[in-house]
C-alpha cells in the first residue's frame, strides 16, 4: 500500500465512530491489506458446489425459466466450474443464459469469458475485472499478463514463476533487495488483491507452493496479452507465420504436427510444454532469456539437439523438464549470464564441470535426477537456492556447503549422510556460515556421533536468526539446544529429533505453523500448551489428553498410542474425547501399537472413539506390533 493510500484511508476511519450504539460498518475489498487496517479480517471463501448450484437455479428462477432435471449435464457442470465458486460470475452467467433456450447453452458456454458475442452482462463482468487490472502499478500488470503463458486450469509453480520474472527482467532492483524477494513481494501483492489464489504445498501446511488463476481471470489475461502482443501462443497444429517470427515470447503448449526449423525467430523467451521432437531447432534463436522445455512424460530418450544451447549467450533461464536426456553438453558453461538451471525429471547421472564456471547462477535444481552432487558445486558462490536429490557419504558436500554464504534455500529431498564426528561437525560449522538462509529442508539426515563426549560445535554456533523453515532431523542432542524463539524468532516450520518430551519450549515460537517431532525413544506428552498458530502437529509419542485452548487451529494431527488389553477390554492411555477440544481439526492420522492377537479389537475401538467426534474429522490408523515399542522403550532404557 502507497503511502499516499494509507494516509487516504486513516482519514476515512475518524468518520467511523467506535461507541456503544450498537451499529456495525463492513468494509469489503480485493485488497488484504486494507482489510488489515480495517479492523478483524474475514476472508470470504469460495461458494460450495451445493450453493454455488442454488444461486445458478435461483438467477435462472428469477428470469421465469422452467427448471428440470434435462439439462446438459456436461455443460451445465463446466459452467459452474468455470464461475469458481464466485457469486458475480455465476450471477452474471445465469443472467447471460437466462435468455437462451437450454439448446444453446453449449454454445453460449464458449462465450463464457469474454467471447465473440455481444452481451451486456458478460461486458459487465469483464469491466470488473478490467478494472482490477487498470488499478494495477505497471510492474504488476507485466507479471499478471506474463501468465498467459500457461494453460488454463494449470498449477503454477510459484519459485519457478518467479525466476522467470527475474529472467525476464520485470523486477525492479532495490538497494540491498534480492530480486527473488522482490518477486515474492510482487506475488503475494498479486495474491492480495484477489487477481491469482494462492495454493500451499501438498505436504508443507501454510507455505505457499504455488497458485492458481481463475478462468473468468485466464480470459482477460489471454486478450489482454493478445491484444498487446505480449505473448503469442501456438496451437495444436499452428504453423509459423510473419507474426510468430517476430514475437517477443513464443508458447507451445499441445502439439500435434512438428513445428519446422524456420529462419531466425527474435523470441526473447521460449516455453514448451509438448514432446521436444515436435519443436524447432535451438539454433532459430538468437536472443532468448528464458528457455523452458516442460516435455511430457511420454519420452525415455529424446533425439533433440541441445548442443546449440551453449550459443545463446544472452540465456539467463534454463528449464529442461521431463525431456528424455541423459546428458547436458558441456557448451552450457559459456552461458555466463544464467541465474537458473533447473534440469527437472531426467536421467541426467553427472553434471558439466563446465558449470562450476557460471559465477551468475542463482538457481540449481537436480532433485529429480540421478546427479551426484558435484565436488566443485562450492564455486558456485551467488547460489541462492539449492535442490538436490541425494547427498552420499563420501561427498565432500559438507564442507562446500559452508562457501555458499548467499543461500536463502536448501531443499534435499532423499538424504545426505553424515556419519562420525568429523562429518557432524564439518556439517554443523558449514550450516553455521549460511547467514542467509531461510529454508533448511531435509527429508533425511543419517547420521551419528562415534562417542557422547568428543567436542560437540553446536555449543558454540548459531543458526541464522530468518530461518522460517527447519527441517534438520537427526540425533544432535546440541543442535536441540540452538532451537528457542530468541534464537529464532520467525520459524514457522520445525522438523525435529528429541530426546525429551518437554513442549513448553516450541509453544513458546509465536509463528511456528507445523511441527514434527521424532525420535527412536518412547517419549510421552503429559501437558500440549497453547500453540496459537499451529496447523500441522505430528509426534512419534504418546499423548495424554488435550485441554480446552490446546492447539485452537489445528487442522492435521499425527501420534502413537499403545493399546492395553484386560478383563474389560481394550484401553489407551489417550482420551481421544478430548479431540473435540480442537475446534478446526480435520485429518487425525493415528500409529497404533497392539498386541498380534488384539489388532483388530484396537482398531474397532479406535474408529468407534473416532466417529463419535463432533466435527467430523476424517481419520485413518497404522498399526503396529506391540513389540516395536518395546524394542523403542529398550533404546530409551539403554
Amino acid at each position: 500500500m502507497t503511502y499516499g493510500i494509507k494516509k487516504t484511508w486513516e482519514l476515512v476511519k475518524t468518520a467511523l465512530v467506535c461507541n456503544n450504539c450498537g451499529s456495525r460498518i463492513i468494509t469489503t475489498t480485493r485488497t488484504l491489506e486494507v482489510a488489515t487496517m480495517a479492523s478483524e479480517v474475514y476472508k470470504l471463501q469460495p461458494l460450495s458446489l451445493d450453493l454455488s448450484k442454488d444461486l445458478f437455479h435461483r438467477r435462472l428462477s428469477c428470469a421465469a425459466i422452467e427448471w428440470n432435471n434435462h439439462l446438459p449435464a456436461v455443460v451445465y457442470d463446466k459452467i459452474l466450474h468455470k464461475c469458481g465458486g464466485i457469486p458475480l460470475a455465476i450471477i452474471t452467467i445465469a443472467s447471460l443464459l437466462a435468455g437462451k433456450p437450454v439448446e444453446f447453452w453449449s454454445k453460449v458456454y464458449t462465450s463464457i469469458g469474454f467471447g465473440h458475442e455481444e452481451n451486456e452482462d458478460v461486458e459487465n463482468t469483464r469491466k470488473i475485472l478490467l478494472f482490477s487490472y487498470y488499478d494495477l502499478p505497471c510492474h504488476l500488470k507485466t507479471c499478471l499478463l506474463y501468465l498467459s503463458i500457461y494453460p488454463e486450469d494449470h498449477l503454477i509453480e510459484k519459485d519457478s514463476l518467479i525466476w522467470k520474472w527475474v529472467a525476464e527482467g520485470f523486477i525492479h532492483e532495490e538497494p540491498g533487495v534480492g530480486l527473488f524477494e522482490i518477486g515474492e513481494r510482487y506475488f503475494n501483492e498479486l495474491v492480495n488483491k484477489s487477481m491469482i489464489m494462492a495454493v500451499e504445498g501438498d505436504e508443507h501446511i501454510g507455505i505457499i507452493t504455488g497458485c492458481r488463476v481463475h478462468d473468468m481471470m485466464v480470459d482477460m489475461i489471454c486478450l489482454l496479452s493478445k491484444e498487446e502482443k505480449f505473448v503469442t501462443v501456438l496451437d495444436s497444429k499452428e504453423q509459423y507465420t510473419t507474426s510468430h517470427r517476430n514475437a517477443r515470447r513464443l508458447v507451445v503448449h499441445r502439439r500435434a504436427q512438428p513445428l519446422a526449423s524456420t529462419s531466425t525467430l527474435q523470441a526473447r523467451s521460449f516455453n514448451a510444454m509438448c514432446s521436444v521432437d515436435l519443436l524447432p531447432s535451438l539454433s532459430c534463436f538468437q536472443v532468448l532469456r528464458v528457455l523452458a522445455l516442460e516435455g511430457n512424460d511420454t519420452l525415455d530418450k529424446c533425439s533433440y539437439k541441445l548442443e546449440h544451447v551453449g550459443k545463446l549467450v544472452h540465456l539467463r533461464h534454463l528449464k529442461l523438464g521431463r525431456i528424455g536426456i541423459s546428458e547436458l553438453p558441456k557448451e552450457i558453461g559459456h552461458l555466463k549470464f544464467l541465474l537458473v538451471l533447473d534440469l527437472g525429471r531426467n536421467s541426467i547421472s553427472e553434471l558439466p564441470e563446465s558449470i562450476g564456471r557460471l559465477s551468475e547462477l542463482k538457481c540449481l535444481n537436480i532433485c529429480e535426477t540421478d546427479i551426484e552432487v558435484p565436488y566443485w558445486i562450492g564455486n558456485l558462490t551467488s547460489l541462492e537456492e539449492l535442490c538436490l536429490g541425494r547427498v552420499h557419504g563420501h561427498s565432500n558436500f559438507v564442507t562446500e556447503l559452508g562457501k555458499l554464504t548467499e543461500l536463502r534455500k536448501l531443499h534435499i529431498f532423499k538424504s545426505v549422510y553424515v556419519y562420525g564426528g568429523s562429518r557432524m561437525n564439518s556439517w554443523a560449522e558449514s550450516v553455521a556460515k549460511l547467514s542467509k538462509i531461510q529454508v533448511i529442508d531435509i527429508d533425511l539426515v543419517v547420521g551419528c556421533r562415534d562417542s557422547s563426549h568428543e567436542e560437540n560445535p553446536w555449543e558454540r554456533i548459531v543458526l541464522s536468526p530468518q530461518i522460517r523453515v527447519l527441517h534438520m532431523s537427526y540425533l544432535e542432542p546440541g543442535m536441540v539446544a540452538r532451537i528457542n524463539p530468541s534464537l529464532l524468532p520467525n520459524l514457522s516450520h520445525l522438523k525435529l529429533h528429541v530426546c525429551s518430551p518437554e513442549l513448553e519450549v516450541f509453544g513458546s515460537f509465536r509463528e511456528l505453523v507445523a511441527l514434527k517431532l521424532e525420535t527412536v525413544s518412547t517419549l510421552h506428552h503429559d501437558t500440549i500448551g497453547a500453540f496459537p498458530k499451529l496447523r500441522f502437529f505430528r509426534t512419534e509419542a504418546t499423548l495424554d489428553s488435550f485441554q480446552e485452548g490446546d492447539m485452537p487451529v489445528l487442522e492435521s494431527l499425527q501420534f502413537e498410542v499403545v493399546a492395553q488389553s484386560s478383563d474389560d477390554g481394550i484401553s489407551f492411555g489417550f482420551d481421544f474425547a478430548s479431540l473435540g477440544n480442537l475446534p478446526l481439526l480435520k485429518r487425525v492420522v493415528v500409529t497404533l501399537y497392539a498386541p498380534r492377537a488384539d489388532d483388530e479389537k484396537a482398531k474397532e475401538t479406535v474408529r468407534k472413539a473416532m466417529d463419535m467426534l463432533p466435527n467430523r474429522v476424517e481419520h485413518s490408523i497404522i498399526p503396529r506390533a506391540t513389540e516395536n515399542w518395546r524394542r523403542r522403550l529398550k533404546h530409551r532404557l539403554s
